[in-house]
């Protein structure tokens, strides 16, 4: 199961909290499915996985545009090993 989290890392004194999160780990997906019962799906949903996490590329985290800039020295190993 592949999760992810989106942290914004911000500059000594620009804020209270130093590093908020705007995802926490989970799942994310392509488009999501609001419904008025949580747990009710009226379709499959799909997910976001590592081949669509290029640098570079836009990705929609509920339905705010991204980009992909950067990433930690883990990622960067990891994705070499793949």
């Amino acid at each position: 199961m592949f999760k992810i989290e989106v942290r914004e890392i911000k500059v000594q004194n620009s804020g209270k909290d130093p590093y908020p999160l705007l995802l926490r780990k989970s799942k994310l997906p392509k488009n999501p499915q609001f419904t008025y019962c949580p747990g009710l799906e009226t379709k499959k949903e799909e997910f976001y996985t590592p081949v669509d996490l290029v640098l570079g590329n836009y990705i929609y985290i509920f339905k705010r545009k991204a980009l992909i800039y950067d990433c930690d020295e883990f990622t960067k190993r990891w994705y070499r090993e793949v």
